[in-house]
């Protein structure tokens, strides 16, 4: 029993300490291409569309904060790519330094007062709570490229409950890789010249166990889970099943292609896997 003790603090020690080796999923010039980037989804060819990453240092490496894909037109990211594992999150305080994003003209981002003169809050899209190993790393999660218009009572209430239930309940030291993203089925809410979204999402894709010491890239499928949440920015109460859905239902509400290296079924949206 001691020795399969040991096997298994020396497993997780093993995963702590290199899951946030992290390349330019972007970068030509790597040798193996995607081999810590999983969720970052296909890049799709759009003169509006920015896309950039944010690196920051951790445990003394350069580490990849998160990707995003940012569009001119809605003034906000159509989806931020990320990892989560506990390497991340720490005990930094909240910097609430809401800054201009370097990487993008200011001109297509909101002022860093955001949208409270208009009744609403500036959401974030990778959340400030997520990043709390590093002051670095909290920062750039205040950038106003990671934010949009989103309902007071959707930002503190069940978008809340779900960043708190992915941090608590779905994060694990094989790394969980998530996708947030925004959604416009129109443009007719605008606050001032931004377009509020309709809709919120994000895909999770993990390894079932959560501790196997591999990547999700050596991973066999059928030790892989991935799922969605779609939610409507009106929505309201409290984060149930009925905002489950497949990756490939919200690929086809969406556009974007997650997870396309990984070999793993989009189709499955089994929702006791994930607490439900």
């Amino acid at each position: 029993m001691k020795k399969i003790n040991y096997l298994l603090y020396f497993t997780i020690f093993i995963v702590l300490f290199t899951s946030c080796d992290e390349y330019n999923p972007w970068d030509p010039k790597n040798s193996v291409p995607f081999i810590c980037e999983p969720e970052i989804p296909t890049k799709i060819s759009n003169s509006n569309y920015i896309y950039i990453t944010h690196t920051a240092t951790l445990n003394n490496k350069k580490v990849r904060n998160y990707s995003m894909c940012f569009d001119k037109t809605k003034f906000a990211a159509l989806w931020v790519a990320y990892p989560l594992h506990p390497c991340y999150r720490g005990a930094s305080p909240r910097t609430d330094d809401w800054a201009y994003d370097p990487k993008i003209s200011s001109s297509y981002q909101v002022n860093t007062r955001g949208y409270s003169t208009y009744g609403y809050t500036r959401g974030h899209q990778i959340p400030s709570a997520d990043r709390l190993a590093t002051e670095e790393l909290n920062k750039q999660t205040f950038y106003m490229s990671n934010m949009t218009p989103q309902p007071y009572d959707l930002n503190s209430g069940l978008w809340a409950d779900l960043e708190n239930q992915i941090r608590a309940k779905y994060m694990c030291y094989d790394t969980l890789y998530v996708v947030t993203g925004a959604h416009w089925d129109n443009t007719n809410t605008k606050v001032g010249q931004y377009p509020v979204p309709t809709h919120y999402y994000k895909v999770l894709l993990r390894t079932r166990k959560g501790t196997t010491g591999k990547s999700v890239f050596r991973a066999f499928p059928d030790e892989l889970k991935c799922i969605g949440f779609w939610i409507s920015s009106s929505a309201s109460g409290d984060m149930n099943s009925s905002y489950c859905k497949s990756v490939a239902e919200i690929e086809k509400l969406t556009g974007f292609e997650f997870f396309p290296e990984v070999d793993v079924d989009k189709t499955q949206c089994v929702i006791s896997d994930w607490g439900y």
